[in-house]
Order: structure tokens, then C-alpha cells, then sequence
């Protein structure tokens, strides 16, 4: 099979070049494509390559030879189908001259081991061992050799689609080759997007001299699979021209974007009003009301194929109605106010707004539909006029306002004791606006509505207050604030205690920024937290803790003093939880440090031991309660003048 379909190439080729065959015939011939494998005519000018099947080969050659020494611009319609991660494998447009039933499947896309040829694929699978990248790409290649970085690579390939990695999106791309024999240079673009291109003869570097070629497409699949196919462009197209006003009553010029692979022989248009055109242009159109109108066009190429009807809207724009909503309805001076857009038009888009203040005081355009604007004291009158996309402009709407004046307040407070009331108070400094309404803020989450407050707050600190106030029209001053000081003292001396005769007692009191201690009698500073006092019998002291700005508070401390040192252990205790006498331990009365502390049953064995008073035992042992009965304890410690002593006696557990 092989062979034979070699040796139709061979006759194909040996034909022409003999002069058997003519060189070239008519670009537009009756019947000009020849169509193989999978390949299948759609339509006048379409031909579906593959269809969604594994392992197809289709193609679609010119059967006319092309001249390499003229210049040419051929532009086509190419789908790719819809299947991405699993479609394959591509088309590609080639030149050669060896025949018109060319193409194979799988990753060569029909184009592979095609000598001497010029190759323009667009590649929907990354073969690696091709080198190919991740994207479908588009690149030249020559000699049926798709390997990328080859020395048949014309030119590397980029991404097919310039903003998008997957050009098999179920959507028709344009596909433009492009040849200019004089400066040699072939190249490609994607829906109208140049791609890649090489600087190489054709002629001489591809085709050893000889300028006549084939044209056509070849597509295959492979192990993954894609409806794939081609068109030569017959697409219509218009444009209106530039700078024109659309607004009714408007006369409308057309201009001809349409293109086609062969020559465009004619165009039927309908201009949506129910006239009727055959020509390539129609004159100037009028449209004497506005509305929405479909302008339909159609056309023929010299081939005999009509395109489909291309149909778009245009819209000529009637005359809007300008309004807006103006937020808040009470307008205060110097205060925000939103001017929105509430515009109408039955035909046509709103895209600019002129808005006028005080008769052209101030004057913005903007292409926004609000703004956001603040007013000075007057009268405020507000003007808008709107244009559209079309050009129509609204007649001037005006609406007149009347700004309020904000009042201005100011505030007095004064630092204070915790405990004490603390007065706030407001005053107007604008006597001509009445007050409807006082709101204070606190500081401390709470809120009042008066004009003067006494209020208590929750504890010491520094509080951030603020007023403000609303005028009868609702129009709010701004907040007045200021800082205030409550002063919280809580003096403490800790627990009631002993000492010995003659030992140094350290105080320490807390809860204030200074300190009075009273008496002063035997204190080494009475007006320190921390002062040291030796006492030879009982004493009480009370110390006053105060601030800067006074607020004092006083505790008192009991002191009995011992003739000691001494070790002082209770007989008998009763754990029993009830908050009396629950622990056993000794009362220490000039001691500096407890060596140990001990407490043995009747078997002695040890059931408690501290270093330091401490707690003292609760009558438990590892966890379990201990029975009641007689325990040892002994107790050995250093007094303050550095002597030992030690005691040993007896307690009762009692429950």
C-alpha cells in the first residue's frame, strides 16, 4: 500500500513537471479542493478534517499549483473542536509539490516525513519526545519534521492564542498566512494577531528553485481525538464610520469590513428599516426615529459560496431625560451629599453627566453617575445635563436646595475621685441654631443625651469623652472631646500578723501612688510603702494610700508582738473543712527560716513534712485521710539573731 500510494505521488508529481499537467489554473475553480482520509465537504467553503474518532487522517489540498515568486494572503476559519486535556492533534497548512493525497495520522499530524515541504501547524497536543510546550502552539517547520529546536524548526513555536493557552474552546479562530515574495518572509496570524514568522526563500532554500506548490491542510488524531476542521474565509463584516452622531434623526455611513479567501463578488444588505442594498456600500442611510435596528448583511465570492448572514444591532439614540436623587434630603454645610444618577432614555446608554452648581459656580463632568460633594452655607440650586453613546443630550434638569447650618459645640470636663460624680457639660458656641438634641460619648461604652451629665465611672483611667449635638433640621455638629482622669487609690496592708520583741518588722502597703502611715511611732519612714518598724508590744497602724490629686483610702494592720523568739504549735486540730483549725501549724514568732517541720503516727512512720511553716498538714497521707489519734511532731529553725532551736511535742487529730 506503500508503494502504490508512493508511486501516485511520483505520477502526480512527474505529470506536472512534465507539462502534462498545467502549471496553474484559476484560484477559484468550480471544483478546486481534492479531499482524502477522513476529510469531508461541510459546505461551499468548509471541510471538517477529522472527525471526534481516534486515529484519522484527513486532507484538503488545492488541486491548482501556486506560484512562490508572486505574493500572497490567504485567510481562513479553522475550529479545533472542543475537548482540551483530551483532544488532539492538530492542523497544519502546508506547501509542497509532490501531490494531493498526502497526510497520515497520529502526533506528525499528517505533515510528518512530507520532503520537500514548508509546514504552519497549530499543534492541541504536547508530544515530549517533539520537545513541544504545554500550550497549543503555533510555529513553521519544513520537511515533514515537527521536532522542536531541529534543524527543520523555521521558526519557534508560541502559543497559539495570544491571551489564552487552549485554542480547542469550540469557537472558530481566524488563521491568516501571509507571504511576501519580495523581502521572502512567511508569516502567520491568529484572530488577527501576528504569531510567528521565518525570513527564508522558499524557492531556493525549500524547494531547490522550483516555484510552483500545492496548498492545503492535513489534520489527524491519534490516541486522543477532536472534530477538526477548516474554511476559507467567507466572512461578513461591517463597520459604521467614524465620528458619526447617532441620534435620531441620523443619516448612517457604512463601510465594508467583509473578507474572503478568492474575490467577493457581491453584498445584500439590509438596513433594518426594511431597505434593501446590492453593492458593496450603501450611501448614507437615514434614520428618521429612534430605536434598535438590525442590519443584516450578506455575500458572494467568485466560487459561487454565500456566506451566513451576519446580523448586528445599532442603535439610534433618542433623547434622555435627565434626573437625580440627591442623599441625605436635609443637606448640613460642609457635610457629605451624594448626587446620583436617575436619568432615563428609551434607546441609547447614559456616558456623561454635567452637573452645574449655582448657575456655573461650579461646573463638573464626570463619566461617573455620582459623585459625592460638600456645600458651603447659601442656598444650593444643582443643575445636570446627560449625553449619550449615541449623542443625544438631555434638556437641563434643576433642583434647588437649602443647606443647613451645623451647630458648633464645645465641651468641659474635669478629672476626679472614683466613686465621685463626675461632671460633663456642653455648650453651644452658635446660639442661633437651636439644639434639638445633646448625644455624649462617654468613654466608657456608655452614651447620655443631655446637655450636662453627672456621671460615675467604673474604675480608674484615662477616658476619651465626646458631644455633639443636632439642630432642629437634623443636621449634626461635629464631635467635640476631651480627656479626663479618674483617680482610683485602694490601700492595702495584707494580713494581721506577730512579731518578736526587738525584731525588725518589713511593712509594705499598695493601692496608691503615695503613702501616710499613722502613728509614726517606731517606723524608720512613715511616709514610704515599704518602712521598717521594732515594736515591744502590740501596735495597730493605718496607712493612708493617696494621689497626686488626692482621692485617699486607708486599711489598718494589727501587729502582736511576742517575747520571743519562739515556736508556738497548737495541740489538737480538726481537718474537717469547715475553715477552723483545718491544718496543723506552728505559730512562728522571731524565726528567720524553718529548717524542717514534721509530723509522725503512732508507728512512726512520717505522714507530713515541709521546710517552712507553710501550710501546715491536713491530716492526710498520700491522698488518704489519716485516723484520729495522738501524732509526734518535731520542728527545728534559725531565729533571727542566727541561734538554732528546735521543739518536739505531741498533737490530737480529731474528727
Amino acid at each position: 500500500m506503500l508503494l502504490l500510494m508512493r508511486t501516485r505521488i511520483f505520477l502526480v508529481y512527474l505529470l506536472v513537471f512534465s507539462g502534462m499537467l498545467p502549471l496553474s489554473l484559476t484560484a477559484q475553480d468550480e471544483t478546486p479542493y481534492i479531499l482524502n482520509g477522513s476529510a469531508m465537504q461541510e459546505s461551499c467553503n468548509c471541510y471538517q478534517l477529522t472527525y471526534d474518532q481516534l486515529w484519522l487522517a484527513g486532507s484538503v489540498w488545492n488541486k491548482n499549483l501556486i506560484d512562490l515568486s508572486q505574493s500572497f494572503n490567504y485567510v481562513f476559519n479553522v475550529y479545533l473542536g472542543c475537548k482540551d486535556r483530551d483532544g488532539a492533534d492538530g492542523i497544519v497548512f502546508v506547501l509542497q509539490p509532490i501531490g494531493t493525497n498526502l497526510g497520515t495520522a497520529g502526533q506528525g499530524i499528517g505533515f510528518q516525513d512530507v520532503t520537500p515541504s514548508v509546514g504552519i501547524p497549530i499543534d492541541t497536543w504536547q508530544n515530549f519526545d517533539f520537545n513541544d510546550p504545554p500550550y497549543d502552539h503555533v510555529g513553521i517547520f519544513k520537511n515533514g519534521d515537527l521536532h522542536v529546536g531541529s534543524s527543520n524548526t523555521l521558526a519557534y513555536p508560541v502559543q497559539a492564542v495570544a491571551d489564552n493557552p487552549n485554542i480547542e474552546d469550540c469557537h472558530w479562530h481566524t488563521f491568516r498566512i501571509i507571504w511576501d515574495a519580495a523581502a521572502k518572509i512567511l508569516s502567520a496570524e491568529i484572530d488577527n494577531v501576528p504569531r510567528v514568522q521565518t525570513h527564508t526563500d522558499l524557492i531556493n532554500e525549500i524547494f531547490a528553485g522550483r516555484s510552483q506548490v500545492f496548498w492545503g491542510f492535513t489534520s489527524a488524531t491519534g490516541g486522543q481525538s477532536n472534530v477538526q476542521k477548516f474554511c476559507t474565509a467567507l466572512n461578513a463584516d461591517f463597520a459604521t464610520a467614524p465620528g458619526q452622531n447617532f441620534c435620531a434623526p441620523a443619516d448612517i455611513n457604512f463601510l465594508d469590513r467583509s473578507t474572503s479567501f478568492g474575490t467577493i463578488i457581491n453584498w445584500w444588505w439590509d438596513l433594518g428599516d426594511g431597505t434593501k442594498f446590492k453593492g458593496q456600500v450603501p450611501p448614507a442611510h437615514s434614520y428618521s426615529q429612534p430605536g434598535y435596528y438590525t442590519i443584516k448583511l450578506n455575500i458572494e465570492a467568485n466560487n459561487g459560496c454565500t456566506s451566513d448572514t451576519l446580523r448586528r444591532i445599532i442603535t439610534i439614540g433618542s433623547i434622555p431625560v435627565a434626573d437625580f436623587k440627591i442623599s441625605p434630603q436635609v443637606i448640613c454645610a460642609n457635610s457629605p451629599v451624594s448626587l446620583s444618577d436617575n436619568s432615563y432614555v428609551q434607546y441609547g446608554t447614559v456616558n456623561e453627566w454635567d452637573w452645574n452648581f449655582n448657575n456655573g459656580s461650579e461646573y463638573i463632568q464626570t463619566a461617573d453617575s455620582s459623585i459625592t460633594k460638600t456645600f458651603p452655607v447659601e442656598n444650593l440650586q444643582i443643575g445636570l445635563v446627560v449625553h449619550t453613546v449615541e449623542g443625544c443630550i438631555s434638556p437641563p434638569v434643576s433642583k434647588t436646595m437649602n443647606v443647613t447650618l451645623k451647630p458648633v459645640t464645645s465641651i468641659s470636663v474635669q478629672d476626679a475621685c472614683y466613686g465621685d460624680p463626675v461632671p460633663l457639660i456642653a455648650a453651644s458656641l452658635t446660639p442661633s441654631i437651636p439644639i434639638r438634641q445633646w448625644y455624649w460619648i462617654t468613654g466608657d461604652g456608655k452614651e447620655d443625651s443631655t446637655a450636662n451629665v453627672n456621671h460615675y465611672y467604673p474604675g480608674g483611667g484615662i477616658y476619651t469623652v465626646g458631644v455633639y449635638a443636632l439642630n432642629d433640621a437634623g443636621c449634626s455638629s461635629d464631635t467635640a472631646t476631651a480627656q479626663l482622669t479618674i483617680y482610683q487609690t485602694k490601700a492595702k496592708l495584707g494580713n494581721d500578723t506577730i512579731v518578736a520583741f526587738g525584731q525588725p518588722l518589713q511593712l509594705h502597703a499598695s493601692g496608691g501612688d503615695f503613702y501616710q502611715w499613722i502613728p509614726a511611732t517606731c517606723l524608720n519612714n512613715p511616709s514610704i510603702a515599704d518602712p521598717v518598724t521594732i515594736l515591744y508590744n502590740n501596735f495597730q497602724y493605718i496607712v493612708k494610700a493617696y494621689t497626686s490629686f488626692g482621692c485617699p483610702t486607708f486599711d489598718t494592720i494589727q501587729i502582736k508582738a511576742y517575747k520571743g523568739p519562739a515556736l508556738y504549735v497548737p495541740n489538737a486540730f480538726t481537718p474537717d473543712n469547715n475553715g477552723i483549725n483545718d491544718r496543723f501549724h506552728p505559730i512562728i514568732v522571731g524565726m528567720q527560716s524553718i529548717d524542717y517541720f514534721e509530723v509522725y503516727n503512732r508507728v512512726g512512720q512520717k505522714v507530713f513534712s515541709s521546710q517552712g511553716a507553710g501550710p501546715g498538714w491536713d491530716g492526710n497521707f498520700n491522698g488518704q485521710p489519716q485516723p484520729l489519734g495522738t501524732y509526734v511532731w518535731l520542728i527545728k529553725g534559725r531565729d533571727y539573731l542566727g541561734n538554732m532551736h528546735s521543739e518536739k511535742g505531741t498533737v490530737v487529730l480529731i474528727r
